[in-house]
């Protein structure tokens, strides 16, 4: 779909500019720099508009008032470019977008809070048509001068249904309904938010990003409210009685959504009637929607009057399903819901589609996902230096790979080894298995390819042993969160780094096995590798337990195991090579030794390291095991690197 072009108008009071929310009512005067650059001037007579007002809080609007409306609108918009090229060369672009079947973006750049007050899509045209029901345009609101985020892409990311019946029945079976039929990877368990209040709204955007898999959308369901200040707000649930009403003023989302949270959406989508509305003369402070858009958020989606049940779930259906399945931009998204809005409904005339100002040019475009497919060779892009995105139990921000990689990269290949993100994954022995399997298929599809990885991996350390193992012969970088829930990533591991030259040891060892040990354990032993967190006895008795359990031998971080015990590559280099003479001096002085039992409680990029120097051939066999909290406990994972065929060892 072609870029669409973009006209721009902007408007702000020609009395007290600075003074943005002062407005009394009275005809007002406004200035216009118009798609040039170029000045004007005219009056809006408010008080012809006055009587109208009600109108918009009213399920209809009669033919009569539309029709004054719309006059209005086009009278003042002809006065302010009187003496410019005129409202007429608007409607020529216009026209001519629409004869060639081209999208345009007429982009109302607003300075003052009244303007967002006014039906924009009811401007009447000089072939009286009404500038809403062109097809190919979409009329965009934008509040001057708002801090912004990056344009979002295409890519479509998590959607969030936040909803509340509190108010009142709000059909969120059939929006729910069109979101899993619109979305591929919505998941109804725990995309969806119901009896939504404040608290609950925090848990889940912060359990969101705590997973690396923030939510870019959220799609708000309840209904609207007059407020008692003369203000518009919404009607959520009570955190204590989700069927009790509170009401929401239009601070409550920016206070919870200002910064990180902010920073993470592409768009809101506010379902609720009059969530558009800035609110009555002498209390126009903007509304639901105002503020939100005002956080810099790229796109909001409100109503400025009374939202139709039907024309709801239509919208609900279309957007998604351009934003979700086509991955079209949010302009064509929206585009397609206006399209597909119920015939002889005004929420055409409600709609406003609020939108931030176009990204700068030296902010970079977030880099595009490539999902690794078996059936598919990889794009010739993936070559050299790669980005991979290991995701298993999180997903990995694309914006935070890019800053960690300081903007250099602009694909992202991405393995999800189970076709699906859960902290929970791998379940099953067959999970396990179709984990190990799409990892060698990738790395063969990689070849000789890939000079270089740059990892980013949010899955169990036995399969980062298993992969580090696998590219053993690749220049690999592995990247790590700076905590736990953070969404910047630092380089943990460097192939390329040479282990220091220094006398204090990363791991302090338990006494060494004797051979007599090792052999009533019959040739097995059991090594544990702790440097964020201690393998306590209860923890090693659920592991061991066996009739004959193995010699234990414990890699413990000589600082004492903790969060930050592994302070970047230079200790993984150092970790790593002591691992390795760990392994050799099995080898040499514990003959008896056939089996070694692993267990890691260490970072992923620290697993990755470690399985980058063993050796089947040389050394003793290796079981990998994996420990999760709970009834679960250890799980042997169904790995023999020396069954692997001989071509996956280049």
């Amino acid at each position: 779909m072609k870029e669409p072009r973009e006209l721009t108008l902007q408007l702000l009071r020609s009395d007290r500019p600075d003074q943005a929310y002062a407005f009394n009512g009275e005809s007002q005067g406004y200035t216009v720099i118009d798609m040039n650059g170029r000045l004007g001037h005219a009056v809006l007579p408010w008080d012809k508009l006055a009587p109208l007002q009600e109108a918009l809080t009213r399920t209809h609007m009669t033919e009569v008032e539309q029709a004054q409306v719309g006059m209005l609108l086009r009278e003042f918009l002809e006065g302010v470019l009187k003496n410019l090229e005129g409202w007429a060369a608007y409607e020529a672009e216009l026209r001519r977008a629409e004869l060639l079947g081209e999208p345009i973006l007429l982009r109302l750049r607003l300075s003052s809070v009244e303007l967002f007050n006014l039906p924009w899509p009811l401007t009447r045209l000089s072939d009286q048509r009404r500038l809403g029901t062109l097809k190919s345009c979409v009329i965009a609101l934008e509040w001057a001068g708002v801090p912004r985020y990056p344009s979002p892409g295409n890519e479509p990311g998590r959607v969030l249904f936040a909803w509340s019946d509190a108010g009142g029945p709000v059909e969120d079976r059939q929006h729910l309904e069109a979101l899993r039929r619109a979305c591929p990877d919505f998941d109804s368990r725990v995309d969806v938010c119901p009896d939504v209040s404040l608290e609950a709204l925090r848990k889940r955007l912060n359990s969101a990003m705590q997973e690396g898999n923030p939510y870019r959308i959220i799609h708000l369901l309840c209904h609207g409210t007059r407020l008692g200040e003369g203000i518009y707000g919404l009607v959520i649930s009570d955190p204590a009685d989700g069927q009790k009403p509170v009401p929401m003023g239009i601070h409550a989302l920016p206070d919870l959504l200002g910064g990180t949270h902010a920073s993470n959406l592409h768009a809101i989508v506010v379902s609720a009637c009059h969530s558009g509305h800035p609110g009555e003369v002498g209390s126009m402070i903007g509304g639901v929607a105002l503020p939100l858009h005002q956080l810099g958020i790229p796109v909001v989606i409100a109503s400025l009057m009374p939202l139709s049940v039907a024309g709801s779930v239509a919208l609900t259906g279309a957007f998604y399903r351009e934003r979700c399945q086509q991955r079209r931009s949010l302009q064509d998204a929206y585009q397609a819901a206006l399209a597909a809005l119920p015939a002889g409904s005004l929420d055409w005339t409600s709609l406003q589609f609020l939108v931030s100002p176009p990204r700068q040019p030296d902010v970079p475009a977030e880099p595009r996902r490539v999902i690794f497919s078996e059936k598919e060779a990889l794009p010739e892009v993936f070559s050299g230096d790669i980005s991979l995105a290991y995701e298993l139990n999180y997903n990995v921000a694309p914006a935070a790979v890019q800053r960690a990689l300081a903007g250099s990269s602009r694909e992202i290949l991405v393995l999800q080894p189970l076709g699906k993100v859960r902290d929970t994954l791998p379940s099953s022995l067959s999970e396990w298995r179709q984990s190990l399997h799409r990892t060698d298929a990738l790395v063969e599809s990689l070849g000789t390819k890939a000079a270089r990885v740059h990892l980013f991996a949010r899955a169990p350390l036995p399969l980062m042993f298993h992969l580090g193992w696998r590219l053993n012969r690749m220049g690999l970088k592995a990247y790590q969160p700076r905590r736990t829930g953070s969404d910047e990533w630092d380089c943990f591991y460097d192939s390329g780094s040479t282990v220091p030259l220094t006398t204090e040891p990363f791991f302090k060892q338990d006494s060494w096995p004797t051979p007599e040990a090792c052999h009533e354990a019959e040739g097995r032993l059991a090594l544990s590798v702790e440097v964020t967190l201690s393998v306590t006895e209860e923890d090693v008795a659920r592991w061991l337990g066996h009739e004959r359990p193995p010699v234990l031998l414990r890699l413990v971080a000589a600082r004492g195991p903790s969060q930050t015990a592994l302070g970047g590559p230079d200790d993984s280099a150092r970790a790593s090579d002591e691992f390795w003479h760990c392994l050799e001096r099995i080898r040499k002085t514990l003959p008896q030794v056939q089996e070694i039992w692993l267990a890691m409680a260490c970072p992923a990029s620290l697993a990755v390291a470690l399985g980058r120097v063993y050796n089947p051939r040389a050394l003793p066999r290796l079981k990998l095991f994996n420990f999760r909290k709970g009834p679960e406990g250890y799980v042997e994972l169904p790995w023999d690197p020396q069954e692997a065929p001989k071509k996956r060892r280049r």
